[in-house]
């Protein structure tokens, strides 16, 4: 076997054919990072000239994170104790101060109620990691910036059409998404001058929830990035075309992820997101895709987290993944930019 940096076009034709693969660990990502100011390695690992691995590394002043990666068959217990001796060699040479993994392994699968649907056996994982000199982050339950360790997917295999998927969901979701579809209309946007109204929608939920909202650059280097894999809709009233909500979603071979979502204050009573996770199900099934990602949440099980019960309306599972490792490999350094990016937020 052999550690290597990997062409765009081998990483692409990998990363798309593994169960694993995901849109966090792709080419058009790397693009949006360097875009956004980081820095990007395509890494991966070669048997006989085939990849066997493959990872998206993003780094900034010396920390550096592989998000739901790396890409490799997670059974195959050598193959992974090779990448992280690898890894971590390529690190060194690369001068970086600390390195974040974040494996696509899921944990458990878990009801709405928090009960354990499914429990996988991740201990020879935790254990390589761990002889690695890599820590744990920990079981985390809050919605991380790097890689989320909690997601709600809902499984569409089987399902014919959107009327088959409706009779899956509780009786509350089918009552309001009915009443969407006489008030409400989806519309796709077609160009990026769309975007700043489109924007207005994320502003208010993320005041409402106490969290920062990218500028509009973000979402046009997402537009330009990814092209045709991500889809920008909204929600709007038949009567007066209000904006309703707003969501992005990346398509991926894999799956479909509703990747950020919003809806304006003054028109939350018209349930606009329940109108547009219609349409991802009738998309998803135009498209022959089994899996609806509905991204990220909170691990908290209960009447304190209404997210979840209003993903929960649609009748999937939650997936709790295996979460994150840290490697430090210069703890003066990254005591040094702990304190600057301290004194930046003071000054």
């Amino acid at each position: 076997m052999e550690f290597v940096e990997l062409k765009p076009t081998e990483f692409t034709n990998f990363e798309q054919k593994m169960s694993t693969g995901n849109f966090f660990q792709s080419t058009e990502r790397a693009e949006l990072r360097k875009k956004m100011g980081f820095s990007t390695f395509l890494v991966g690992v070669k048997q006989k000239d085939q990849v066997k691995t493959a990872a998206l590394i993003v780094e900034r002043d010396g920390e550096a994170w592989i998000q739901l990666g790396p890409i490799l068959d997670y059974k195959d217990s050598k193959l992974l104790d090779y990448f992280l001796s690898e890894i971590i060699k390529y690190a060194k040479t690369k001068r970086f101060i600390k390195l974040e993994i974040f494996p696509p392994v899921v944990l458990n699968t878990r009801e709405a109620d928090g009960s354990v649907i499914k429990a996988f056996d991740c201990q020879k994982i935790f254990d390589l990691f761990k002889k690695h000199g890599f820590s744990h982050e920990g079981f985390t339950i809050e919605v991380e910036n790097k890689a989320n360790r909690w997601m709600f997917v809902k499984d569409l295999t089987g399902i014919k059409d959107i009327r088959e998927a409706e009779l899956t969901m509780n009786s509350s979701t089918r009552k309001k998404l009915h009443k969407t579809r006489r008030e409400l209309y989806v519309k796709v946007l077609q160009d990026k001058s769309e975007l700043p109204e489109w924007l207005l929608a994320l502003k208010d939920s993320d005041k409402r929830n106490g969290v920062h909202t990218r500028d509009v650059k973000y979402f046009e280097d997402l537009w330009d990035s990814f092209g045709k894999k991500a889809i920008f809709v909204e929600a709007r009233r038949k009567d007066n075309d209000e904006l309703v909500s707003s969501e992005v979603d990346i398509i991926h071979p894999n799956e479909m992820v509703a990747f950020v979502a919003g809806t304006v204050e003054k028109n939350k009573h018209f349930n606009g997101s329940t109108a547009i996770k219609g349409w991802n199900i009738e998309e998803c099934l135009r498209r022959k895709q089994n899996r609806l990602n509905l991204y990220g949440m909170k691990g908290i099980f209960s009447p304190s987290n209404p997210l979840l019960y209003f993903k929960a309306g649609l009748r999937g599972v939650t997936e709790e993944y295996i979460g994150g490792f840290c490697l430090v490999l210069d703890h003066k350094k990254l005591l040094m930019n702990k304190i600057r990016r301290r004194l930046k937020r003071i000054f």
